[in-house]
């Protein structure tokens, strides 16, 4: 069943969510960056979005607008039971059929690379430390034990695989818990 009628009705409802996010937020949004979430070339668009959007050109830094718009849009996509938003989905793809701005924030703020914390780096430092520290030395202990070179040089790249898989495995069980 199609909740959206039309481009225009998907991209009201987009809109009314991004709006009550970024008020939820705190985030202010000028009345030009608030009309320039309806822009769009081709698409329905509000009647004055040619003034609205020369004056954004002029008064406004568009990479600036872009992440702004993005983060929030990035709170409601985290927001716990957002991955099956249906309503939301269905919006976008509903607004897909036709050309929209909102669509590249939408889409910009789901392609963000996830920042890392000082903990989850620090974490990913330690476990490469470990895997140095344990590989070194079993590495002499293979060579000073196994006549055959090619056997100790085997033994010695599988035994670096696995204890990389393990601390990668390691490292990135903290950020999956926290997920």
């Amino acid at each position: 069943m199609n909740r959206f009628a039309t481009a225009r009705d998907a991209k009201e409802y987009l809109i009314g969510r991004i709006l009550a996010q970024a008020d939820r937020d705190g985030v202010p949004l000028s009345d030009i960056e608030r009309k320039m979430l309806y822009f769009s070339e081709t698409g329905w668009t509000l009647p004055d979005m040619m003034a609205v959007s020369r004056n954004f050109d002029q008064n406004y830094e568009q990479d600036q607008y872009e992440s702004k718009i993005g983060q929030v849009i990035q709170r409601i996509q985290d927001r716990p039971g957002s991955n099956g938003d249906d309503n939301w989905n269905e919006a976008v793809c509903r607004l897909r059929e036709e050309d929209h701005y909102l669509l590249v924030l939408i889409d910009g703020a789901s392609c963000k690379p996830a920042k890392q914390s000082r903990w989850e780096i620090a974490r990913l430092i330690a476990a490469g430390i470990a895997v140095v520290a344990v590989f070194l030395p079993f590495l002499f202990f293979v060579d000073s034990h196994i006549d055959n070179p090619v056997v100790a040089k085997w033994i010695g790249m599988c035994a670096f695989l696995v204890l990389a898989v393990l601390a990668a495995l390691l490292a990135n069980r903290g950020h999956r818990d926290s997920a």
